[in-house]
């Protein structure tokens, strides 16, 4: 049976909102951010704006916050799926399109000996490195979407080779599993939805199920990674630098920077500000908190005029600049990577939704908001501060939500 135009429509527009969410990462980073958000900040910000949406826009594992916690490492490795699973998928392109060239007819050699469909598999593993990349809520519950989709997508494929090659694609189906061998979810699927009539009630059931699941999982996932977080609680301010240090230094550090009268009678003034964010002075993250990207007071310029490299050439190609980004994101998860020491901190105000004050147990909860305050960098060779900033309130994108950890 031919595919209903409604359903055509479901998958096309599926697709588009997945892709949509899906290059937000790349589009961030390049000349056309401003026209991509002026779209796309709306439905955020829509989303954010309500205690009962709000949680999608949250981020379930650290993005800015680098963690040596043995779990957390582990996730963030497997961010090279992204990149992986475009290989495969590229590389699986080439035998399935020689066959289609060549009439060759049902292409059943390469990953077609093993799987049916494996350019969807290498999508979806291309995706799991995108969402472990940029981990939105909202970016997991398009993945398991997709997942389903890509079922779909590959039904209706399969229904049409049975008409291109009755018999032929019959027997190949008898024989190759559809996307992993052993067909786990098929044997899943039938142990706990199989019994559900008709079918497409039982994909539905089983679709709710799992990104129930997904999300309870990301939620417990996020749950740890706040508990496992380099805090450290001092008076009404909690200070979390971006790299693991030991609590006695981020508390030195601390006293050091409140020996300046700016700094202190700024806090006196703001007693709303109830975090500061800790980070080398030339940390590639700090837009995600500040409008202020890479300010550099000018004495650091004269020592330091590498640090005005990136500025050079920061609008030089999206999709490269994003794998430069990634592959400085991956060589962070070492160790502090930086030229100098300033140490940057960026103080901030953590609200609720009604514009309150959050206590300290609640700054990375869901529903929170986060406005910058206060910019200041410290020299800790000369043990002074060098560069004291207000900052407009906002980060670089406005009031989009971006990762808070």
């Amino acid at each position: 049976m031919t595919p209903s135009k409604g359903s055509k429509l479901l998958l096309l527009g599926t697709i588009l909102a997945y892709g949509l969410i899906g290059i937000e990462i790349i589009i961030m980073i390049s000349p056309f951010a401003l026209y991509f958000y002026s779209v796309y900040a709306p439905i955020l910000n829509f989303l954010g704006s309500s205690p009962l949406t709000s949680w999608t826009t949250e981020f379930f594992l650290p993005h800015m916050v680098f963690m040596q916690d043995p779990f957390i490492l582990a996730l963030s490795y497997l961010q090279v799926l992204l990149v992986l699973g475009l290989v495969l998928f590229f590389t699986a392109a080439v035998p399935l399109y020689w066959g289609r060239f060549t009439g060759k007819g049902v292409v059943t050699f390469s990953f077609y000996s093993k799987i049916r469909h494996p350019q969807y598999l290498f999508l979806a593993i291309s995706g799991f490195g995108l969402l472990l990349y940029w981990p939105r809520f909202i970016i997991l519950i398009f993945f398991v979407t997709m997942l389903y989709v890509y079922y779909l997508l590959a039904r209706n494929e399969e229904w049409r080779m049975k008409s291109e090659a009755p018999g032929v694609y019959e027997q190949y189906m008898e024989r190759i599993p559809m996307f992993l061998p052993g067909e786990p979810g098929g044997r899943l699927f039938r142990l706990f939805f199989g019994w559900i009539r008709p079918k497409w009630a039982g994909i539905l059931v089983s679709y709710m199920v799992v990104l129930f699941l997904s999300i309870a999982v990301a939620m417990s996932i996020r749950n740890y990674a706040v508990h496992q977080l380099p805090a450290v609680r001092l008076d009404s301010i909690t200070l979390v630098p971006v790299f693991d240090r030991p609590g006695e230094e981020v508390s030195l550090l601390y006293d050091e920077l409140l020996a300046d009268d700016r700094v202190r009678d700024f806090l006196a003034e703001n007693p709303d500000v109830n975090l500061a964010y800790i980070m080398p002075g030339d940390f590639f993250l700090a837009a995600l908190v500040t409008d202020h990207d890479r300010y550099f007071p000018d004495h650091v310029i004269e020592r330091f005029p590498e640090v005005l490299e990136w500025h050079q050439h920061k609008f030089k190609g999206g999709l490269g600049k994003f794998f430069r980004i990634f592959y400085n994101f991956i060589g962070t998860l070492g160790g502090v990577g930086t030229d100098y020491d300033i140490e940057r901190f960026i103080f901030v105000s953590v609200v609720d939704n009604g514009g309150l004050p959050v206590p300290g147990d609640r700054l990375f909860g869901l529903g929170t908001r986060r406005i910058p305050r206060l910019l200041v960098d410290y020299d800790t060779f000369a043990e002074e501060v060098v560069g004291l900033a207000r900052t407009s309130g906002q980060h670089k994108w406005g009031t989009v939500p971006m990762p808070t950890f």
